[in-house]
């Protein structure tokens, strides 16, 4: 399983000549602080310098500040440097990475170093790869969308279609990451192949041509070439036997359904006919009494009679019409069955041809005519195998990875992980006094949509069955886990410290865990920040520090920008 984890965040603000630095536990950091202390946008800052924009906006906050991140993936550190959409990469070194102002670009850089590649279908039914915010999406919980029903983290998903399912998938392990490793070099693979048919079908589209300007049925010099054709001629001898013998049996079932579509309109024509006689005899004959010839009972002729006789003869007329329309459909497929016999039988008569010139005199002028052509014959004739050797060896590679993706996406693999989740959100919904749930229908993207002070401890359990899902062996990342402000929706003097007890106990022990609070909690926390000014997260003491480690940096991206006429520049130092 691979790591990500924050190391240090710096904030710069030129206009204001404050700054601030955080330096990140590997384990459990709390940030404390009242309204309007800077937890939030401490927080957001981590997102927003590496390419994912949470919802919700800041007050007071000057939008030309610098941020730097340092994170390290699998113990490999990076720096990423932010300021008004202009981003850089540096390495451990400060060595400049890359540099760009397209948000494409740099999704692109992001999922190259953290090896992150899960790719979507956008609106437009395209393959786009993933960007930062996916990889966040599943870890954070942002106090300005997160603690709803609906997944308001970040801004711009909507470009994505549906993504969160595809997303949990890929974190839990359903859809692990050696899934589109293997799906990636299939679809090369098939790329390549379909390259190689549509070539293979060129070349012999251009020896049909050449054969009707230079004949390649003439007599062979060298046996070699004799063998060749033979083989040939075979092998299209077997092919046009198997479709003929298709062909063959689609025509007959077609011609024996026609026959029976004819006799079911004869039949149904002969009772429309009969129908029609019946009515007009009844409507003729004057409506006098029947009288019985045994018991001289006297019967009157009921219009119901009448009607039941025009409603037989209504449903006959649509049956025959659409009888008709069946058989129309049928003799237009025989019509096309017919043609395709026919061709094939013009390709027996070309097949028969070539033969017949084996067995009749050869001529000296034959031979002369003939070989040029032999030349030809062996030149499309190495191609072909050479590109059917290709194509065979395509083939085999594409069935290969089919399977690979089939091991690595198994029902026996997806059920153990969603058990597993369902396991973990029972157990959650009881740690934080919630009523049980049926769990048969619950799913990974079943957020949970329950009202009151209810709803954020249902959306934290919620949460909390994926963190640890994540976090176990079928997992593909790990990543740190980010909540802000748990204390939502009113949670009572009861409900609030089970909300924080299941967050200080009860999560996985080895991820990264970064939760920023309005009051102290009596949990322990292996690093705490403490943030006790209004609208003071920057401050004038930190400004020289920071401007020394920032400084640099930043004019590295922008000497860069400067000099490169394009909106990027990658130079890869990884």
């Amino acid at each position: 399983m691979k790591s990500f984890r924050f190391e240090n965040i710096w904030l710069l603000s030129h206009r204001d000549k404050r700054a601030r630095q955080v330096n990140f536990h590997p384990h459990r950091n709390l940030i404390l602080g009242r309204n309007h202390t800077g937890k939030t946008s401490l927080i957001r800052s981590l997102f927003e310098t590496l390419g994912a924009k949470p919802e919700g906006k800041l007050e007071s906050w000057d939008e030309s500040s610098v941020s730097l991140v340092e994170f390290s993936v699998d113990k490999k550190h990076y720096f990423a440097l932010h300021q008004d959409g202009r981003r850089a990469m540096f390495n451990a070194n400060n060595e400049l990475i890359a540099t760009t102002s397209n948000f494409a670009e740099w999704s692109a850089l992001f999922c190259e170093i953290t090896e992150f590649n899960l790719v979507f279908s956008d609106k437009e039914s395209e393959v786009k790869p993933a960007a930062p915010d996916c990889f966040f999406l599943p870890f954070y919980i942002n106090q300005d969308g997160s603690w709803q029903s609906e997944w308001n983290t970040f801004r711009g998903m909507q470009r994505f279609r549906a993504p969160w399912g595809a997303i949990l998938e890929y974190f839990t392990g359903v859809c692990p990451p050696e899934y589109y490793r293997a799906k990636a070099e299939r679809d090369q693979e098939a790329r390549q192949l379909d390259e190689q048919k549509r070539e293979a079908k060129l070349l012999e589209r251009t020896r049909e041509r050449f054969g009707r300007t230079l004949a390649l049925s003439g007599p062979k010099v060298q046996s070699e070439n004799f063998e060749h054709e033979i083989e040939r001629l075979t092998h299209e001898v077997t092919i046009l036997n198997k479709q003929q013998e298709g062909l063959r049996s689609s025509a007959l079932r077609e011609q024996d359904l026609l026959s029976s579509l004819q006799q079911q309109i004869r039949l149904a024509e002969e009772a429309l006919a009969s129908y029609d006689r019946d009515s007009t005899y009844l409507r003729a004959e004057p409506d006098e009494p029947l009288v019985c010839p045994v018991c001289h009972a006297e019967h009157g002729k009921s219009f119901l009679d009448v009607l039941s006789y025009a409603e037989d003869a209504r449903v006959l007329r649509d049956l025959v019409a659409r009888l008709r329309t069946d058989a129309d459909e049928v003799r237009r497929r025989y019509a096309v069955t017919a043609a395709a016999l026919g061709a094939l039988n013009e390709n027996y008569l070309r097949i028969s041809k070539v033969l017949d010139t084996r067995k009749g005199e050869l001529k000296f002028k034959d031979v002369v005519d003939s070989m040029g052509a032999e030349s030809a014959f062996a030149a499309f004739e190495a191609e072909r195998k050479e590109l059917q050797t290709e194509i065979d060896k395509r083939l085999g590679a594409v069935d290969a990875l089919d399977e690979r993706m089939k091991e690595l996406r198994s029902k026996k693999r997806s059920k153990a992980i969603l058990d597993a989740f369902r396991d973990y959100y029972a157990a959650g919904r009881i740690s934080l006094a919630l009523p049980s749930v049926e769990m048969a229908k619950i799913r990974l993207t079943s957020r949970p949509d329950l009202s009151g002070s209810g709803g954020p401890r249902s959306i934290l359990a919620y949460y909390a069955a994926l963190w640890r899902t994540c976090s176990g062996s079928l997992g593909a990342y790990s990543v740190p886990v980010v909540i802000d402000s748990p204390n939502q929706q009113g949670q009572d003097d009861v409900n609030l410290p089970t909300v924080l007890k299941f967050i200080a106990n009860e999560l996985p022990k080895d991820m990264q865990l970064i939760v920023g609070l309005e009051s102290a909690a009596d949990f322990v926390f292996d690093k705490e920040l403490v943030l006790d000014k209004q609208y003071s997260l920057l401050n004038e003491e930190e400004w020289a520090g920071v401007e020394l480690v920032v400084e640099p940096l930043l004019q590295k991206m922008h000497a860069a920008m400067r000099e490169d006429a394009s909106p990027s520049r990658l130079s890869h130092k990884q």
